[in-house]
């Protein structure tokens, strides 16, 4: 009887038991759209630079978005009222309903937000410094007797978006990671200037601003799959009350806003959410930057090309001897986006739709829009001849091998490429 009593006891009690443990997992999934860290989906120009023998290394050409920075005030009012989930977590935890591992609740139990991340909106954090900083300085070491020395006549520096402060001062970190002495930084050119054009054409406000535009990632936010997701959180947390899409998409601002590309240390608020969860939500975002600054709208290509013709003009000045050792500018994700439609990169055989996420998709915005993502051309000078050049592209530090043979191309493959692009403009914006 008693041996009976012992078995009845043991299987009356409830064991909530967690499968996935973020806090060991040995390898944490790092994609997270447009606020994914550099250091998480970058190269290295030191290592994969192309040399390329009897060619020497003449102009630099660099397009690259903003480091790290703060959520704007609308998302973190959001971000800042979703912490308080923390404790119902915590709670459901203690009470066996929540089936997170005891570590990764102890992680978020003790979890303190930086002081700045909701106090200082938009503001440039340490890291987003450091990733600029980062790339300037490698790029130096990768070319160090083209940029070893520099005065006023061999550069051009410039952000884009004038009212954007974190974009100016990503340029400031770029420039200090480069040269310790002071160097000229051109301020941003407002209206039509060619790294940010779409900024005053009325018709893609209008279209960005169309219910239309969205209606993939609505439509996704209606799927099996996310919904299923929607389910699987819920059920992880065992919070008394129902997460709405604010909320889930609070708590993954939050993982992401949090997460480390420097330390590789992932936010507590990322073992909220397993690697499908994550997936489902990097798409909602893929699907955002696709139709708004992506091949979903065809006016986005030509905005991409007028930056382009920059590259062109920039290249073509140095063959004629006066041109610039180096030229870079800062620009948000929309016009890096539009610089990879213009060059016919990155897209997928049919149009990404919310009906259904494709896993082998060409358009990741956790690559092509991720912190200080970057577009970096070089323009060799080659000893078979006055006019022997040759141009070499790279994506986020590694050669970008599709656009040419092996990412590099020639300078008639190049010029063929780009002079269309001179034509183009923007008289459709009204």
């Amino acid at each position: 009887m008693k041996i009976l009593l012992v078995i009845v006891t043991l299987c009356s009690v409830q064991i909530v038991t967690s499968t996935y443990c973020f806090w060991n997992t040995g390898c944490p999934y790092k994609y997270f759209s447009n606020i994914t860290p550099y250091n998480l989906v970058r190269g290295d120009i030191r290592d994969s630079l192309v040399k390329l023998t009897g060619c020497e290394p003449v102009s630099i050409w660099g397009l690259i978005r903003h480091g790290q920075k703060n959520p704007g005030t609308g998302n973190g009012k959001y971000m800042k009222e979703a912490v308080v989930i923390k404790n119902d977590i915590v709670s459901s935890y203690e009470r066996g309903r929540c089936s997170l591992c005891a570590q990764d609740v102890e992680n978020l139990r003790k979890w303190q937000d930086d002081k700045q991340m909701f106090t200082k909106p938009d503001k440039l954090t340490k890291e987003g410094a450091l990733e600029s900083e980062g790339l300037a300085r490698r790029l130096k070491q990768a070319f160090p007797k083209l940029l070893a020395k520099i005065d006023k006549n061999d550069y051009q520096f410039r952000p884009a978006n004038a009212p954007d402060a974190w974009v100016a001062d990503s340029v400031k970190a770029f420039v200090g990671g480069l040269y310790d002495k002071p160097l000229t930084i051109q301020p941003a050119k407002p209206g039509d200037d060619i790294i940010s054009s779409y900024d005053t054409c009325k018709k893609y406000t209008d279209m960005k601003q169309n219910i239309k535009t969205n209606e993939e990632s609505m439509k996704f936010l209606r799927s099996a799959e996310y919904l299923a997701s929607k389910d699987r959180i819920q059920r992880r947390l065992g919070i008394d009350y129902a997460l709405t899409d604010t909320n889930i998409t609070a708590l993954y601002d939050l993982c992401r806003y949090d997460t480390s590309g420097f330390t590789n240390q992932f936010s507590p608020w990322c073992a909220l959410f397993t690697t499908e969860d994550l997936k489902a939500l990097e798409y909602i975002y893929d699907l955002q930057h696709y139709y708004r600054s992506g091949y979903g709208a065809s006016m986005n290509e030509l905005f991409g090309q007028i930056a382009l013709t920059d590259l062109l003009k920039s290249f073509q000045d140095s063959k004629a001897r006066n041109g610039k050792k180096i030229t870079a500018y800062v620009t948000s994700a929309t016009m890096m986006d539009m610089v990879w439609c213009a060059l016919k990169l990155f897209k997928d055989d049919a149009p990404l739709t919310g009906a259904l996420r494709k896993p082998d998709r060409k358009w990741r915005s956790s690559k092509l829009a991720a912190l200080s993502s970057n577009l970096i051309v070089v323009l060799n000078k080659c000893n078979n001849g006055p006019d022997d050049y040759n141009v070499v592209f790279y994506f986020n530090e590694e050669p970008l091998r599709s656009i040419c043979k092996e990412g590099v191309c020639t300078w008639k493959e190049f010029e063929d490429k780009l002079t269309p692009f001179l034509n183009t403009n923007t008289d459709f914006c009204g």
